[in-house]
């Protein structure tokens, strides 16, 4: 071959092979381009999931920062519960992964009263109201010898055994849980009985130590009724069930009477109203066999008081004295606050129970017919966290020891 016959062939091959490195190029750089933007693409897409993961993180802290403050910071739930409906700052500030997400806490407001079938007749002074178990409440009219039973799932009263006697100013019931419900007559007297549930009849046991008049209430627990004498006294008895003996118990700090008041909250504790136109309210010791002094009640207390325990953190009371008055006591703080107010005025013979569920249950007393129930469930909250465009929402339920989520919803 000779040279020009070379140089053309090595001409034509290098013409031939640019476009085929240019080719070669161009496709490569086809294919590396959306490789490296597919990897910037990945990698903005895993850094945007990375801060939405930390942000949640955040906002479930925040939560749990919620509910522990609720739960274990007295003074805090206090300022939340003060203001049914309002929202209230969670703090001090918290943050978690470079976020500091904003948190309230809002306390559910209260469901109010609802009337239920009006009592057979008006109550009077000795009025009074407790549970006995199933589907029932039993309660004196006060004033005379009438004993009914309420029907709680067909709204209807019945009237049963008549009482041994007339009934007045500090008659009171207490149930033992099991078959029997025991009763003070009042009226100033000394008589004392059990009511047998199963069948309909009444029994006199061993009269009190002393006589028995306004303020004076029962309540039972482990075997024994505890005994408030009332009379402006401040004797305090316990009735052995299995010996039918009474026994003195420490005195009250002071005299009871109107509108005194005895409830068992658990743990050997029990709570009183002293009425008597007074605040006082007091806790007892079973175990100890000693009386404190606790936070006054917003108002005196007279005629009509009452309190009721239904489990958890709560104690509910009526303060009487003609008043529409309806306290909740927080055991945990010692604190009062305002329930909403009852339907109409509550006077003597006012009363109140727990059957268990949702509600509390009253006679309003007064020489009146009215009935009534209270929802009671335990203390609700809406807790929001909430950091950028992202929030959780989530509402729990208190009671007691025990907090339990109804709902969480993440936004």
């Amino acid at each position: 071959m000779n040279t020009a016959a070379f140089r053309r062939l090595h001409h034509d091959d290098a013409g031939r092979s640019l476009p085929a490195v240019l080719v070669a190029l161009a496709v490569g750089v086809l294919l590396i381009v959306p490789l490296l933007n597919g990897g910037s693409t990945s990698l903005l897409a895993t850094r945007a999931a990375d801060q939405a993961l930390f942000e949640g993180y955040a906002l479930d802290a925040g939560i749990e920062y919620a509910i522990w403050k609720l739960r274990y910071d007295p003074s805090f739930r206090a300022s939340v519960d003060a203001v049914p409906t309002v929202p209230v700052a969670v703090s001090p500030a918290m943050s978690l992964n470079g976020y500091s997400p904003s948190i309230t806490a809002t306390a559910l407001a209260a469901t109010g009263w609802q009337s239920l079938a009006d009592t057979p007749a008006t109550v009077r002074a000795g009025g009074a109201l407790v549970f006995g178990g199933g589907d029932y409440l039993y309660a004196f009219r006060g004033g005379n010898r009438v004993f009914w039973r309420y029907r709680l799932s067909g709204n209807a009263w019945t009237a049963m055994a008549i009482a041994p006697g007339n009934t007045g100013n500090g008659a009171a019931l207490a149930w033992d849980g099991g078959g029997f419900i025991y009763a003070t007559r009042g009226a100033n007297q000394f008589a004392y009985w059990r009511y047998s549930i199963a069948a309909n009849s009444w029994s006199t046991l061993t009269n009190t130590p002393a006589r028995v008049s306004a303020g004076g209430s029962l309540a039972y627990a482990s075997g024994y009724v505890y005994a408030l004498r009332g009379a402006n006294q401040q004797d305090f008895w316990r009735y052995n069930v299995a010996s039918g003996l009474w026994a003195d118990r420490a005195d009250t700090p002071d005299d009871v009477n109107n509108g005194g008041a005895l409830v068992y909250a658990g743990a050997n504790q029990f709570y009183a109203l002293r009425g008597d136109g007074s605040p006082e309210f007091w806790r007892y010791s079973a175990t100890s066999d000693a009386w404190t002094s606790l936070a006054d009640t917003p108002e005196d207390v007279h005629n009509g008081g009452a309190l009721v325990y239904p489990g958890g953190d709560y104690i509910f009371a009526f303060r009487g004295d003609n008043t529409t008055d309806f306290w909740r006591y927080n055991i945990l703080d010692d604190s009062w606050s305002s329930e909403a107010t009852a339907s109409s005025t509550v006077h003597v013979g006012g009363s109140l129970a727990y059957a268990g569920g949702e509600y509390l249950y009253a006679l309003r007393g007064d020489t009146s017919r009215d009935f009534w129930r209270y929802r009671a469930t335990p203390p609700r909250y809406d807790l929001l966290a909430q950091s950028g465009s992202r929030s959780t929402y989530v509402r729990i339920e208190i009671s007691g020891t025990s907090v339990e989520v109804l709902f969480w919803d993440v936004q």
